[in-house]
Formats: structure tokens, C-alpha cells, sequence
């Protein structure tokens, strides 16, 4: 687990120089036309995509359903949201929005 969380941060840590609030969208690219479209009207936050057959083995094992948002306050996640059996994240952006806000500066 330790491994894990290490990845991600390392992974996260890179993209969130700028910003303390990144929202990473994990999706493999067979199921891209299932991934949260709206994401990138977030505001106050750094939005990233990432394919998990492009990522390390480790990162690859933490995903359990696609796609996967999570929701990091710097360098720790503070929120995750995974697909259900329709393989598609059913949380409104408003909700979404809602956490970014409460987490960012």
C-alpha cells in the first residue's frame, strides 16, 4: 500500500507545481468514450487524464473500476469517485466542484 500511495504522489507531485487542488481522471483508452466529459470546466483546480495501461504496474492494481476520478489536496487524495457497473461516473460536476472548493486556497 505504501508503494502505492508513494506512485501516486510521485505521479501527482509533477503535475501540481502551480496549484494545490489536481483532479486525475484514470481510464483505460478501450473505455475512453465512457470517461467524465465535463471536467475540464473545473475551476480552481489543475485537471489531468491519465490511461492506466500507460502507467506503472502498482498504479495499474490501485484502479479497481474505470473510469476513476480522484481528487488531491496537494500531494494526498481527499476524494474519489469510481464507476459503477455502467462504467461511467455518475456525479454531477456541481459536486465535484463543490470539493475543489473546499480544499483549494
Amino acid at each position: 500500500m505504501k508503494n502505492i500511495i508513494l506512485i501516486l504522489s510521485l505521479f501527482i507531485s509533477s503535475f501540481a507545481f502551480s496549484q494545490d487542488v489536481t483532479v486525475v481522471h484514470f481510464n483505460y483508452q478501450w473505455n475512453s468514450h465512457n470517461g467524465f466529459k465535463k471536467l475540464d470546466n473545473l475551476k480552481s483546480a489543475k485537471v489531468q487524464y491519465a490511461y492506466i495501461e500507460n502507467q506503472s504496474k502498482n498504479l495499474q492494481e490501485s484502479i479497481k473500476s474505470v473510469p476513476t476520478i480522484i481528487i488531491y489536496k496537494g500531494d494526498k487524495p481527499v476524494a474519489r469517485f469510481e464507476a459503477g457497473l455502467s462504467m461511467k461516473i455518475e456525479i454531477p460536476l456541481d459536486k465535484l466542484q463543490e470539493i475543489v472548493n473546499r480544499y483549494k486556497n
